[in-house]
Formats: C-alpha cells, sequence, structure tokens
C-alpha cells in the first residue's frame, strides 16, 4: 500500500503548521484569557475566512428593551417597543510578517542547523505574530492605532501625591453613574456628557467587574504608597481563587468590581500610528511625552509624562480576522542557498462603536462613543 507524501508546497500542510506554531504561542499573550467570540467578552473576536484585503468582517450585536409598561386597559398592541439591532463592520487588511532563514552553511557554523527549518521559523513567527496581535489591541485600546482618540476619558494627577485607594472609588462611582469624565487632551480635557454606565465583563462563577490595565509607570506609583489608604488597602481584596479565574495575572487589586492588573509597557519602534509602522520587541502600554507631543516607541519621545491606562467593560475591542494564517517560504533566486519564511494573515481591530439600525438609545449605543473603553490618564 503506497503512502501519500504532502509536499510543503501543499496550502493544507502550511496553514496546518502555521496553526500549530500558533497554539504553542497564544500561552504567552496578555490578551488571550480575554477574547472570546461573543460580545460578552472583552476582546469580541470574529473569524470570517471569506473576507480578504479590503473586505469587510461584520459584528451584530441585540439591544436591549427599555420601553414603559402599559397600564390597566389601555391599548397596548401597537404601542410595543420596536427590537433594536446594532451592527458595525471591520474592513480587514493583509499582513505579513517575514523572516530570514539564511544559509543552511551559516548554520553549520555557528552549530545550530534548526534555524533554518520550518519548525523554527513558524514558531517563531507564531510568537511574532501573538505580539503583535496584542500590539493592535494595546494601540487600538490606548487611541494610538490611526490617532483614534477616545471619547471618555478619566484624569488625575499622581505627580505629587501618589493614587490613592479613595482616587480608584472614585473611578468606579463614574463607571456605575456614568458620571465625571473628561474628553480631550492629556492634562487639559474639558467635562464630557453623561453616557450609560460601562457593562462589567462576567467571570465564569457569575460576578461582574471592569478590568484597569495599568502600565508599570501607575502600577508602581500605587505601589509606592504604603500610606493608610495605599496599596494594602487596594491590595486586601485582590484575591480572585476559582478554576474559572485562573486566567488573571499580573493582580495589583480589587476595589468593588474593579479589578487591577498590570501588563508591560511597550518596547520597540513606531514610525507610523497604523498596525505596519510598529516593530514589536515587547507588546504593551505605551506612555505619552506632552512636552514633544510623542509616544514611546516613536523616535521624538523622550518621557513618559503621562500614562494611559485602560478601563474596559464587556465588548470593549473588535478584533477581526479574515483568511486564515498561511505560512509561506520561498527559495532565493540564487539556486536556493539562502530561503525566508513568512505568516500572511487578514486582521483589523477597532474600539467597539456601535450604529443602531433602526432606533438609538439616548445616552448608551450611539455613533461616535466608545461602547467598552474609558482612558484612565494618569500625570507621572
Amino acid at each position: 500500500m503506497a503512502t501519500a507524501v504532502v509536499s510543503s508546497s501543499s496550502a493544507l500542510k502550511r496553514k496546518k503548521w502555521m496553526r500549530e506554531g500558533l497554539i504553542q504561542a497564544s500561552s504567552k499573550s496578555f490578551w488571550s484569557p480575554y477574547t472570546g467570540m461573543s460580545m460578552e467578552s472583552l476582546i469580541f473576536q470574529v473569524n470570517n475566512e471569506s473576507p480578504s484585503d479590503g473586505n469587510n468582517v461584520t459584528f451584530d450585536f441585540d439591544g436591549n428593551l427599555v420601553g414603559k409598561a402599559i397600564k390597566g386597559k389601555n391599548t397596548a398592541f401597537g404601542n410595543g417597543e420596536q427590537k433594536r439591532k446594532f451592527s458595525t463592520s471591520v474592513s480587514v487588511d493583509r499582513y505579513r510578517l517575514v523572516t530570514d532563514n539564511g544559509d543552511k552553511f551559516d548554520a553549520v557554523d555557528i552549530g545550530d542547523l534548526n534555524i533554518t527549518q520550518h519548525t523554527d521559523s513558524r514558531m517563531k513567527l507564531g510568537d511574532l505574530f501573538v505580539r503583535f496581535k496584542d500590539q493592535a489591541i494595546f494601540d487600538t485600546a490606548q487611541g494610538y492605532k490611526d490617532g483614534v482618540v477616545p471619547t471618555h476619558t478619566i484624569q488625575l494627577n499622581a505627580s505629587t501625591n501618589a493614587l490613592t485607594y479613595t482616587n480608584l472609588v472614585t473611578v468606579e462611582k463614574s463607571l456605575r453613574t456614568g458620571t465625571g469624565y473628561m474628553t480631550g487632551a492629556f492634562g487639559s480635557g474639558t467635562a464630557a456628557s453623561q453616557r450609560a454606565p460601562l457593562k462589567p465583563y462576567r467571570l465564569e462563577d457569575g460576578r461582574s467587574i471592569w478590568l484597569l490595565v495599568v502600565d508599570p509607570f501607575t502600577a508602581a506609583n500605587i505601589k509606592g504608597n504604603t500610606a493608610a489608604g495605599g496599596i494594602m488597602s487596594i491590595a486586601q481584596s485582590a484575591d480572585l481563587r476559582g478554576s474559572g479565574n485562573r486566567v488573571f495575572r499580573g493582580i495589583l487589586g480589587k476595589i468593588g468590581q474593579l479589578i487591577l492588573v498590570e501588563a508591560e509597557a511597550f518596547f520597540g519602534t513606531s514610525t507610523s500610528n497604523g498596525l505596519e509602522g510598529t516593530e514589536v520587541e515587547i507588546s504593551g502600554m505605551r506612555q505619552y511625552d506632552a512636552t514633544n507631543s510623542a509616544w514611546s516607541g516613536e523616535s521624538s519621545y523622550a518621557s513618559a509624562e503621562y500614562s494611559r491606562n485602560l478601563i474596559m467593560g464587556e465588548g470593549a475591542i473588535q478584533l477581526a480576522f479574515g483568511k486564515q494564517p498561511d505560512y509561506k517560504f520561498q527559495e532565493s533566486n540564487d539556486f536556493g542557498i539562502k530561503s525566508e519564511s513568512a505568516v500572511e494573515f487578514w486582521m483589523n481591530s477597532q474600539k467597539t462603536n456601535l450604529t443602531a439600525e433602526n432606533s438609538d438609545y439616548s445616552k448608551a449605543k450611539r455613533a461616535a462613543l466608545d461602547y467598552g473603553v474609558i482612558a484612565f490618564d494618569v500625570k507621572l
């Protein structure tokens, strides 16, 4: 009985290789535990293998009923509230991450033949893909990607006095009431109009929480406050044990329904605010240099004057994927003495910003409003 051998030129084999590489690397992702295929997740991911470059992936949402009751024998038929349907779409773009496999003879010289092999390439490309995807989410949420600034911010000055438990209680109050927000530039915003309270994210045990993601600068400010009402007041409620809650990492503390987690600081270089403009060494949160009007990673950035932290609720970010990631391999024209490998994928991301297909809520889901993410700007 003959045995069929699948060539490395087979699209099925290449995609299998790439899936294996992405699965191996996904455990390193900061956002992976918060990503799901429904609106109930912090990161709402939709995979649609049909769209390619320039095509749209559509996100659909159902709205709640908010109508009044009909009393007594008053006519009810014909006065029912219309069901609300919201939708938005994301146009996916083609991206490729490429690695030079080098010369096999170079590999012999340094005693490591593995660096020229597909296994090593897909592992490293998978790791880079995860960092690229994570940075896309960080940049989208912070408002760096494509310069889409937040619609609502909370601004605090921690340059003279460290952040306290009371400060964070006030933040949680804003999330519950939809008040106390600002809009505008770092440190010079104006009062924003009231919005609907941020819808919380539900844990597996049924508890509802908001996630406050802080960078190392803000985390250091909080940890450094050892006075009464400081870090100990925040950290004493940080226990989230439970089989369904093991995804949480870097927990600093808990205030009411607000969970504080620390993320890495971004390390890399950026030449533009598009996804293609950033080389990611470490994916994480950017800081802002107001003196030079620059974000960390940009050439004119000098020092961190502001931290842009993130308060996230249900359905904060939309992550769209088109065609399935594909592993590509190409030898050089010079008789294949060298080769390069690449992962090709179609994706995009944006903050959830819903448009009603029939009617709007007055202060909840409407156009030009970030549905599930609030910027928490801290002056350092």
